[in-house]
């Protein structure tokens, strides 16, 4: 129907450019033909077609159980986050932070809300924030004060419907359907009432005072000592509650050093690499701290021997490219991605049809990957599928897709 239109819109102005030229005579001789033309482009066969195909494609739709309107790509937010609450096999210079924070979780302190209070962890993009909270969240000694725990990852998206009916499945270990927010945040209230429990909020980019007070109202019934974290970027965020901001700085050079020495090498330093410590420092360096740059070079790197690679690496035009204020994570991403074979960055651009924090089950990519030909061509000696499997885990070892454990 829309290039039937455009025939017409473009039929119109050259009759109409024509016109400019033509005495009132030629006008009305215009007003004729034009109408006349007007019938023929709009004839009833053209439009019958049209209606068939549009038959065709609504039948088509109802054999394959298709919806409208399900999903909006930039707005949908998924159940889960793939940050997983599962903590990192090393972690590097969090000590003091992370035995403060500790503190702040299971002491006591005087004249504190009776029932709940907010710790936040307060830092830039790719600190550390998320690693720190998962390293809290499993800690033995947190799991056996707090009676219940939950992690949801809220990111840009705050909807209080989903946070809340993820922390109820949390805590109940039940899965929860329907939109009824009222009737949710009951039966959460009812889970935690009298309960010591820890809930953590992670990548909380959202200030908005009404929203924040509506996905707190249940909270209010825990035992005291009850907490939740929330790890942000945003100090606006922090001051919704009136809570006290935990800033994480960051990285030292030489725990930048070792994470790549560890990630890179399988080793907490490079003494058994000398020839590689001092460009490995010059690398460290550039990652001006941020755990999250580090974590990604030391994956691009990893089990790499070759000095030659390092120094490519250590010279490359992208840390030179223009970049936001402390935005170092995005020039080790690209470097990363410059050097994964190109079949894998096929597989990874296609992620982009899913929305930020989209949760999906390894098998159900690697059948998409598969449908869409990404695996063909490559000499494949044994099951397509376990090829795509293959795919998938070097793109997680290499950090650009994140497992997610459920707690």
């Amino acid at each position: 129907m829309e290039d039937l239109l455009d025939e017409f819109a473009i039929k119109a102005a050259q009759v109409e450019s024509e016109v400019e030229t033509n005495t009132i005579r030629g006008m009305e001789k215009w007003q004729f033909s034009f109408f006349g033309q007007l019938r023929s482009l709009m004839s009833e066969n053209k439009v019958q077609e049209i209606n068939g195909r549009l038959k065709t494609i609504i039948t088509g739709k109802a054999h394959l159980s298709l919806r409208e309107n399900v999903a909006d790509k930039l707005n949908y937010t998924s159940k889960r986050d793939p940050t997983t609450s599962l903590p990192e096999p090393q972690f590097f210079g969090r000590e003091n932070e992370e035995a403060h924070i500790l503190e702040l979780l299971i002491g006591e302190v005087e004249n504190s809300d009776p029932t709940l209070s907010i710790v936040p962890i307060v830092g830039m993009g790719g600190i550390g924030k998320t690693a720190l909270a998962q390293r809290l969240y499993n800690d033995a000694i947190v799991n056996g004060y707090f009676g219940g725990r939950a992690w949801v990852c809220v990111s840009n998206n705050f909807y209080v419907l989903d946070i809340t009916k993820t922390i109820l499945q949390s805590i109940t270990s039940l899965s929860y359907e329907g939109k009824d927010l009222n009737r949710l945040q009951v039966k959460l209230k009812d889970n935690l009432s009298g309960k010591k429990f820890l809930v953590v909020l992670d990548d909380v980019w959202n200030g908005n005072y009404k929203k924040w007070t509506n996905l707190l109202k249940p909270f209010e019934v825990g035992a005291k000592g009850s907490k939740i974290i929330v790890t942000t970027h945003n100090l606006f965020v922090v001051s919704i509650r009136g809570a006290l901001p935990y800033p994480l700085e960051e990285l030292s050079l030489d725990n930048c050093t070792s994470l790549l020495a560890f990630l890179a090498l399988g080793e907490t330093n490079f003494e058994s690499h000398s020839d590689l410590e001092t460009i490995g420092k010059q690398l460290a360096e550039k990652c001006k701290g941020l755990a999250l740059a580090m974590k990604m070079l030391g994956n691009a790197l990893c089990n790499e021997r070759n000095l030659n690679k390092w120094e490519a690496i250590l010279n490359n035009k992208i840390w030179d490219l223009p970049k936001g204020k402390k935005d170092e994570v995005l020039p080790v991403l690209k470097l990363s991605y410059a050097h994964i074979s190109s079949y894998l960055k096929r597989c990874f651009a296609y992620c982009e049809v899913f929305s930020k924090d989209y949760e999906i089950e390894r098998n159900d990519l690697v059948l998409l990957w598969i449908a869409e030909g990404f695996l063909d061509g490559q000499e494949v000696k044994e099951n397509i599928l376990r090829l795509g499997w293959d795919h998938f885990d070097e793109l997680v070892s290499r950090s650009f897709l994140q497992p997610w454990v459920h707690p």
